[in-house]
């Protein structure tokens, strides 16, 4: 090999050489890193509860390190997906629907705030009190799903407790989950519609209004952070738990209407 040959051969390999150690400064830098930083716990929740769930979220990411995974639809996709998937750590929603759920089995629940259901109307409309449905301009009304959402359990507790169940008899629609009810008040396709305070306080700029559902007309609506079974030792479980504790996590959540 002439010496032209020799030094390109040479300059070759102290770039290749070059190269090698860069990348192993990369990688060392990386095993550096802390270990939270590494971390990620996957959260599930109702659809009704997305807004809170994210705040909450955002601000645990910021103290904690630990990355936030979200998923979001109607308690069966939730609890489906739960049962499905060994990376869902927590579920959010009411724990009687959890406990009487089955699968999955759940370790312990974290206290997250009380439901609290309302009847709220379009723009245009105007209601003193949920009695006054049974005037005739209240044609429909619409309410989530009572087999997927705990509003609807609730919405239609009220209704047979309240004696306006059979009053109401044919202009009941119910529908998938409590953001399609919002979605139908926000675009006035209903003349009122069940959902809850947190929903509610969410749409408020663009609807007519809404108002609170007596509680004793349904049963308890107890929010938590249900722990799946097999996931109550990561960290991330426990210090999830501390935060929810904080007031920083308790005054999003009465922000929100829990």
């Amino acid at each position: 090999m002439n010496l032209p040959a020799l030094l390109a051969h040479a300059l070759w390999r102290g770039v290749r050489i070059s190269r090698f150690w860069l990348a192993l400064a990369g990688l060392s830098a990386v095993g550096a890193l802390p270990v939270s930083a590494a971390e990620s716990l996957t959260l599930a929740a109702g659809a009704g509860y997305k807004r809170p769930v994210s705040e909450l979220a955002a601000a645990f990411e910021r103290r904690s390190g630990i990355r936030i995974e979200p998923f979001f639809g109607h308690m069966g996709q939730v609890l489906a997906q739960a049962r499905q998937s060994d990376r869902v750590a927590v579920v959010f929603g009411d724990q009687a629907f959890l406990e009487g759920a089955g699968q999955p089995a759940f370790a312990r629940y974290l206290p997250a705030g009380r439901g609290r259901l309302v009847l709220a109307w379009p723009t245009g409309r105007t209601l003193a009190k949920p009695e006054e449905l049974v005037a005739p301009q209240f044609a429909r009304i619409a309410l989530p799903d009572e087999r997927q959402a705990v509003y609807g359990k609730a919405a239609s507790q009220f209704l047979a407790r309240s004696g306006l169940a059979k009053k109401l008899e044919g202009r009941l629609l119910m529908v998938a989950n409590v953001p399609q009810v919002s979605a139908y008040l926000v675009g006035g396709e209903v003349d009122a519609g069940f959902i809850n305070l947190t929903d509610a306080l969410g749409v408020r700029e663009r609807i007519g209004g809404f108002v609170e559902i007596d509680p004793a007309l349904h049963d308890e609506i107890r929010i938590v952070g249900g722990v799946v079974s097999g996931h109550e030792n990561l960290p991330g479980v426990q210090a999830l738990a501390e935060f929810l504790a904080s007031p920083e996590a308790q005054a999003i959540l009465i922000r929100h209407g829990l």
